[in-house]
């Protein structure tokens, strides 16, 4: 039995479906029934009584759930705690960064606010992924650190995050440094005519679909390429090997060296971020509170 088991019990518990618990936990259904079925077999207890559709917890679930939420509640309190005594009474928060999700973009912020927050320190984090998960670094808030800077919006909020915002993202157009498109200071829909465009697949970002939408009502010649999913380092690999055009945002013009970034001449923007989990446990939600009161008019500065 591990905490994820236990959390993943309190989820289900809560959503009443392996396939709703498994979207706000960024796994997939399947990975959510193991979890379950493993957990119930290690107890030797029925937590759940499947039907088609969805799940109810037995009445031995029922009881269990309250000790679930006791233990977890008391583990959290055990870390926080622990690293309080450890770090002189300096509450540490992990903010996560990665390729695709730079710290830079808050850490100019936190030169400004730390003074006023001595109680906090920042300790950055590598962001790990999560290959179970379709929205991988995203799915590690909560784990691997307790923040992370990243993009969002009305669809992404519905997910198991919270975000507090810090500014916004201006759309550019990646391409090869050979291709005609990087000469230009300033790229329009007009310029797009006959391109490959590389892009995330509609329902992933209401702001990423917005654009799409314009660019192929104004442009119908564009020919978009969706990605997998989500962008990764590979979909920079591809738009260098096959020479053809991709959406990017501003903090993605030196992830890749053979890529030029342009502006996108486009009103639309992307909010980008503090995110957390929905539940960020006392320390998080505390540094958040306060940052929140002090930060907007350091940012102005």
């Amino acid at each position: 039995m591990d905490i994820n088991q236990l959390q993943t019990f309190l989820r289900v518990s809560e959503y009443g479906s392996f396939t709703k618990a498994a979207e706000q936990s960024f796994i997939s259904g399947t990975a959510v029934m193991k979890q379950i079925n493993r957990l119930e077999s290690e107890l030797n207890l029925k937590l759940f009584n499947r039907t088609a559709t969805g799940v109810q917890l037995t009445p031995q679930g029922k009881t269990f759930q309250p000790y679930v939420h006791q233990l977890l509640d008391l583990l959290n309190t055990a870390v926080e705690e622990t690293r309080r005594v450890r770090t002189d009474d300096k509450q540490i928060i992990l903010l996560g960064t990665s390729l695709l999700h730079p710290a830079d973009p808050f850490m100019s912020i936190w030169k400004k606010v730390a003074p006023d927050m001595p109680k906090f320190q920042i300790r950055l984090v590598q962001l790990q992924e999560d290959l179970n998960s379709s929205n991988r670094e995203y799915a590690m808030l909560g784990r691997s650190s307790d923040l992370m800077v990243g993009t969002f919006d009305s669809t992404t909020l519905k997910h198991a995050f919270s975000a507090t915002k810090l500014g916004s993202y201006h759309f550019g157009i990646a391409v090869r440094s050979d291709h005609p498109l990087a000469q230009l200071e300033e790229i329009s829909f007009s310029d797009l005519t006959h391109q490959k465009v590389l892009m995330v697949p509609t329902g992933i970002s209401e702001k990423n679909d917005l654009l799409r939408q314009q660019l192929l009502e104004k442009v119908p010649s564009i020919q978009p390429i969706d990605t997998t999913g989500r962008y990764d380092i590979n979909t920079f690999n591809k738009a260098v090997e096959e020479n053809i055009a991709m959406i990017s945002l501003t903090p993605w013009k030196r992830i890749h060296p053979n890529l030029v970034t342009v502006p996108l001449k486009t009103d639309i923007t992307v909010d980008y971020g503090l995110l957390s989990a929905k539940l960020p446990g006392k320390k998080t939600a505390d540094f958040l509170h306060e940052f929140i009161q002090i930060n907007h008019p350091k940012i102005s500065q």
